[in-house]
């Protein structure tokens, strides 16, 4: 290779790189709406709640490829590192502008920094520090829905919990549990259910504590018995199904003062009777071509209820409905 090769190859290169480093820093502005993120020494020894903002509306500059960068990472993030001195106080209250820290090392500066809607900002982030404490051997309590359940077991039947310490100390002793709940559709023919539940996310159930447990999943086990819920669906309309040439030719009268509608009460497994709605239902008095006008006395009706899941049937049945069909009047030719 000839000197004069190399010359323009060395050229070449120093140009790329030049290009290449005033683009980096060629300053860049951004603005992003970032979350705000608290972490303890260690991860699993405190949990942060009521963080006010929870976001924050941030203009920044720096190095424009330090800010395409940033744009496209996962710092974007006020965040907060705290040491366990700066965790004495409570509630924390946290300069915003020290969760920018970690931006330093892109050359990337804060200018300005709003709330969430953009409006003017104090420059505080406020938090409460919960400490966690473990509590070993927390017993299992299955509660089962859609059946009656003598027997109900877990296993294992003791978890471990994480749950902030100044929780734990307004819990009482009883309840101090962990739930987990099984709900059952269908009762087999052997009685017997045996299922994997991921346990609730409180201790002392719905109405306790946050909490979180190992394991998180328990195979409960429970010998169950067919459960019989009745539900009143109310007042549900009662519609006409006929052909077209039936309604073409008659009208439908009703005897005087029938009611048009029906009052329905229903019964079944609990899970099937609690997910049904009135919107579900349909009550129709079905006529065919068959149906004549009868003069001499009403004709007798029985409506039909569609849309019922299976083994939900009605406390009682529909009431007959008492109707007649008579002639529609020809239309009159139009005067000439």
């Amino acid at each position: 290779m000839s000197e004069h090769l190399r010359t323009i190859l060395a050229v070449a290169v120093l140009t790329v790189v030049i290009w290449v480093w005033a683009d980096l820093e060629q300053t860049g502005e951004g603005e992003a709406l970032v979350p705000v993120e608290i972490k303890g020494p260690n991860a699993t020894d405190y949990e942060f709640r009521n963080v006010t903002p929870e976001k924050l509306l941030v203009r920044f500059k720096g190095p424009k490829g330090e800010v395409e960068s940033l744009n496209a990472s996962a710092d974007r993030a006020c965040r907060f590192n705290l040491k366990e001195a700066e965790l004495k106080g409570n509630p924390l209250v946290l300069p915003a502008r020290d969760g920018f820290r970690h931006w330093n090392d892109r050359r990337i500066v804060v200018t300005e920094i709003r709330d969430a809607r953009g409006a003017v900002f104090d420059g505080k982030v406020s938090a409460e520090a919960n400490r966690l404490v473990t509590v070993e051997k927390v017993r299992v309590v299955v509660q089962v829905t859609g059946a009656v359940a003598p027997v109900a077991t877990a296993q294992p039947a003791t978890v471990t919990a994480r749950v902030a310490e100044s929780d734990l100390a307004k819990l009482p002793d009883a309840k101090r549990f962990a739930l987990a709940p099984l709900e059952v559709d269908a009762i087999p023919e052997n009685l017997q259910v045996e299922r994997e539940v991921t346990l609730d996310r409180r201790l002392g159930g719905p109405e306790g504590v946050e909490a979180s447990f190992t394991p998180p999943i328990v195979k409960v086990s429970a010998r169950v018995e067919s459960a019989v819920t009745t539900k009143a669906l109310g007042r549900i309309p009662i519609f006409i199904s006929a052909p077209p040439e039936l309604l073409n030719r008659y009208r439908i009268v009703f005897q005087p003062n029938a009611e048009r509608w029906v009052e329905l009460e229903v019964q079944g497994p609990g899970p099937a009777v609690e997910r049904l709605k009135p919107q579900d239902i349909r009550v129709q008095l079905v006529l065919t071509e068959d149906d004549k006008p009868n003069p001499g006395s009403w004709l007798p009706g029985k409506p039909v209820v569609l849309g019922l899941p299976p083994n939900v049937k009605l406390v009682k049945p529909l009431p007959t409905i008492n109707f007649n069909l008579a002639e529609k009047e020809a239309e009159k030719p139009p005067t000439p």
